[in-house]
């Protein structure tokens, strides 16, 4: 079960920087390209560092795939900071990992990982919890609203699940240190590509000068943290079925439903988390669905 716990510590470990995200994006960072721009500068280093640990080389056509699956990991998280920007950390979250509903028929269909009935049944559960999730009350209103967030998360998890079956195949052939080497590039190109927008460079511009050195150090921070976490999920990626650890950091929610609970109880002010009786409840029961549904996918 070592695969099982490098994909749990990977949870943690980026629930943690979902909450440094949620704060950033919030109170620092409203526009969510300016904040992605911060992100990738502060990863700039992390290739350097793989270089100065161990050889890398470029092997065609898997380091080249390499990149196009960090450059779509790049795009595909605009939608997650423009939901994150719009919408409580534990309710984005929560939708963030229902990825396996798209993983688990395109793994069936591109890697050949069989499908049983508690996988399907896992689904069916994911998904109810992503209704579940995505219903709030309006102030003034009788009746619930869909989440703003609902239709950037599920886009963000479609192009997550392709780039993860891209991700399984590419690690057939490389070990995960390339991979995630070419894949740091590729995030990296993509950012160059947002910056090269007139739009995206002045807006990224025009905040960069109003950003605090502690975002800096936080945003850093939360990098470091991210990237061991992106370590410990793809060394259990390279040894197990993509539709078993996939289904693993479906525990996030609940670390980062936690933290920000426990934040808004010590911290008041520095995070917006409905704390009353209903809105816990119904935050656990969409929670209790995402762990039970990735247990059945994973049996």
């Amino acid at each position: 079960m070592e695969w099982f716990v490098l994909a749990l510590i990977a949870s943690v470990l980026w629930a943690v920087t979902d909450v440094l995200d949620k704060y950033i994006l919030t109170e620092h960072i409203r526009n969510p390209i300016s904040y992605q721009l911060l992100l990738l500068f502060t990863e700039v280093p992390i290739p350097f560092l793989l270089l100065a640990l161990m050889p890398i080389s470029f092997c065609f056509p898997w380091s080249a795939l390499s990149m196009l699956a960090g450059l779509i990991l790049c795009s595909s998280f605009l939608l997650y900071y423009r939901a994150m920007a719009v919408e409580e950390a534990s309710r984005v979250i929560s939708l963030l990992y229902v990825g396996p509903i798209f993983v688990l028929p395109l793994a069936f269909m591109f890697l050949g990982e069989s499908l049983g009935i508690s996988q399907y049944l896992g689904v069916v559960l994911l998904v109810s919890s992503t209704v579940l999730v995505s219903y709030r009350k309006v102030k003034g209103k009788k009746s619930s609203a869909i989440s703003p967030a609902l239709g950037f998360m599920l886009t963000f998890d479609l192009f997550h699940a392709g780039y993860a079956i891209l991700a399984k195949y590419i690690l057939n052939f490389i070990n995960n240190w390339h991979f995630l080497f070419w894949w740091l590039i590729g995030r990296l190109v993509g950012g160059f590509l947002l910056f090269c927008f007139p739009r995206f460079r002045r807006d990224f511009l025009t905040d960069f000068p109003t950003i605090a050195k502690s975002v800096f150090f936080w945003r850093s921070f939360g990098t470091c943290l991210s990237f061991i976490g992106v370590i410990s999920y793809y060394t259990a990626v390279s040894v197990k079925s993509i539709s078993l650890v996939a289904a693993v950091p479906s525990a996030e929610p609940f670390f980062v439903l936690l933290f920000t609970v426990l934040l808004s109880s010590i911290m008041p002010g520095i995070l917006e988390e409905e704390v009353n009786r209903r809105a816990f409840a119904l935050k656990m029961s969409a929670i209790v669905f995402i762990v039970l549904g990735a247990w059945l996918i994973a049996r």
